[in-house]
Order: C-alpha cells, then sequence, then structure tokens
C-alpha cells in the first residue's frame, strides 16, 4: 500500500519564498492581523464549551482554568497552517490541545518562546501509536479533514470511523499516561500534577 499523505514529507511551493513578506513589514503585520482575525474567527464560536471544558479538566480550579484556556489559545494560534480547515474539526482540536497541556504540566503562563519540549512529547507520543491510529489522529484534528470525508475516502460507515477514532484517542491517552509516568520527578523532590 502507498504511504499516508501525512506521512510525505511536505515541500514548500516552488519559489514560495517569494510570497513571503519581509519581518516587520506592512505586509508582514496585515498577514499576522489577518491570522489573529481568522483564529478569533474559528474559535470564537467554540470559546464558552472550551471554558467549560477547562474548568472541569482542573477540577473547579477558576484560576488554574483561565491559565490553561490562556495557554491552549496561545499554542493553538501559534501556526496557522495547522488551523483545521473543517469547522467540525476546530473543537477536538481545541481539546486535544488544552488535554495535552495539563498532562504536561505546561507552566501556567505562556513563554514568549515555546521551547521544543512540548512538540517533542507528541510527536514521540504519536509514533508509538499504530500506523492506523496515528493516521486518523492527524487526518482529522492536524489536518482538518471531516469526519464524513474521511469516512468517504476510506469506504467506510461514518459510525465506524467514529468508533475508530474513539480507539485511537484512548491509545492516544495511554501512551501520554505512560510516558508522564515514566518521567522522573524534578529535581527538589518536587510533585507533578
Amino acid at each position: 500500500m502507498g504511504r499516508h499523505a501525512a506521512d510525505r514529507p511536505r515541500r514548500p511551493p516552488l519559489h514560495a519564498d517569494l510570497f513571503v513578506p519581509t519581518p516587520g513589514s506592512a505586509a508582514a503585520r496585515a498577514a499576522r492581523d489577518r491570522a489573529s482575525a481568522a483564529f478569533e474567527n474559528l474559535v470564537e464560536p467554540h470559546r464558552e464549551a472550551l471554558e467549560l471544558y477547562v474548568l472541569r479538566l482542573t477540577g473547579g480550579d477558576e484560576a488554574a482554568a483561565e491559565s490553561l484556556l490562556k495557554e491552549t489559545l496561545y499554542h493553538a494560534a501559534q501556526d496557522p497552517s495547522r488551523f483545521p480547515q473543517r469547522a467540525s474539526a476546530v473543537r477536538p482540536w481545541l481539546v486535544l490541545t488544552a488535554r495535552t497541556l495539563l498532562r504536561e504540566g505546561a507552566p501556567p503562563e505562556p513563554e514568549p518562546a515555546p521551547g521544543p519540549q512540548s512538540s517533542t512529547t507528541i510527536v514521540r507520543a504519536m509514533d508509538d501509536l499504530a500506523t492506523a491510529h496515528r493516521d486518523i489522529l492527524v487526518e482529522l484534528f492536524y489536518q482538518g479533514v471531516s469526519l464524513e470525508d474521511a469516512a468517504a475516502a476510506r469506504g467506510l460507515p461514518v459510525e465506524t470511523l467514529k468508533s475508530r477514532l474513539y480507539f485511537a484517542m484512548r491509545s492516544l491517552r495511554v501512551v501520554l499516561d505512560q510516558r508522564l509516568a515514566d518521567r522522573p520527578d524534578p529535581p527538589g523532590g518536587g510533585h507533578r500534577r
């Protein structure tokens, strides 16, 4: 069988550098403003549900929930090329980002320049998944393909794909939990969340 599209290396389009605005230019500021507005429009319909979800994740701790919400939105907004293309993929993408940040014990306030730790943890966790589980998670959450389109591409009913997605998410949770359990205690004997 051929490789999945997510496994193929992405090459920038020929002469892509011609379309990148010069940093600090008016075009770069306009592009940043457009990306910010696009992110706000993408997230706004899901903001209230995400707030309730992170409040549940933090056991009702409003301060922790507010910090987690800010961190989730900060991380999600960093790369406009990863914004889901389908409206149905936005909420799962935000939820997965929040869960990942909470499980990794991310600092409550965003750092000016995020380190490679969080992306490394997810990449390694995804590498530990079965290929079928990894493919479905990448396709639905990171590429923003709808359940209907993914099911049609596989020749499956949507309900079957939902079931496979459920088991892929469970597998990812097991892998992330195992990675957290395997991490040594931080220096000084502090406890992780």
